[in-house]
């Protein structure tokens, strides 16, 4: 095997997950596994209190829809000028299919995205850094299919500063989010990322700090706080 063959990510074609079975007929029939069964990672969730860190799987993007739930929390009982609605949207990965039907739904005017972003903080040389673990939420600027609303994106991070709330900033070059779909939805809407950075994301362990999605709910729920028609439409 030479060097590249060693270093190329094998293809789904030529993976197999062994489950003991000796034929077709046998996986069918005794097994009773069928075609296009899913298949999740056997993994159990961590919570490390100690050192406020979260070890588990699908973190992307199950902060996300964590976040979602906290920030609703966050506004209990507060009096707000606008309408709030929280979405889960499935098939990110597949090509942000299920943002782009919630966008034509729900119809925004303003959107905050939740994600689960790549830790880069084991891998970048420290100036190269831009999501670490335990220094708050990503607010990236660009990635690979949106360029984020720079009014609404400098807002939020000055409000950040104002309150004390921890945030990174960063530029990608590659990936998208839900924010692609619903920034060209209802005539344009003005969108935010909030990321929550992830150690080995797309993996059966993911790590993540547990104080990142309280202040990405944090900042979420105090722009919300703060919006209305007027604001959005300096936006």
């Amino acid at each position: 095997m030479s060097e590249a063959e060693r270093k190329a990510q094998p293809a789904v074609e030529d993976m197999s997950i062994d489950i003991g079975a000796s034929s077709r007929e046998e996986v069918l029939r005794d097994f009773r596994v069928r075609m296009a069964a899913p298949v999740v990672p056997d993994v159990t969730f961590e919570y490390q209190e100690k050192h406020d860190l979260m070890i588990g799987k699908a973190f992307d993007c199950r902060l996300g829809c964590a976040s979602i739930l906290r920030t609703l929390d966050n506004l209990r009982d507060k009096t707000l000028n606008v309408d709030v609605t929280g979405a889960f949207a499935v098939q990110e990965e597949m090509g942000t299919r299920g943002a782009t039907v919630t966008a034509n739904t729900v119809k925004p005017d303003l959107a905050i995205v939740f994600e689960g972003c790549p830790a880069d903080d084991t891998v970048a040389e420290p100036y190269m850094i831009q999501t670490a673990i335990h220094k708050g939420p990503m607010l990236r600027h660009i990635d690979a299919r949106m360029i984020t609303n720079p009014r609404f994106q400098r807002y939020a991070l000055d409000l950040a500063e104002e309150l004390g709330i921890p945030v990174q900033e960063s530029v990608r070059t590659g990936g998208s989010t839900n924010g692609a779909p619903i920034h060209l939805s209802n005539q344009g809407v003005p969108v935010i990322v909030i990321g929550i950075p992830v150690r080995y994301i797309h993996t059966h362990y993911g790590i993540a700090a547990h104080s990142d999605v309280e202040n990405a709910a944090r900042l979420a729920a105090a722009i919300l706080e703060r919006m209305d028609a007027a604001q959005i439409s300096r936006f």
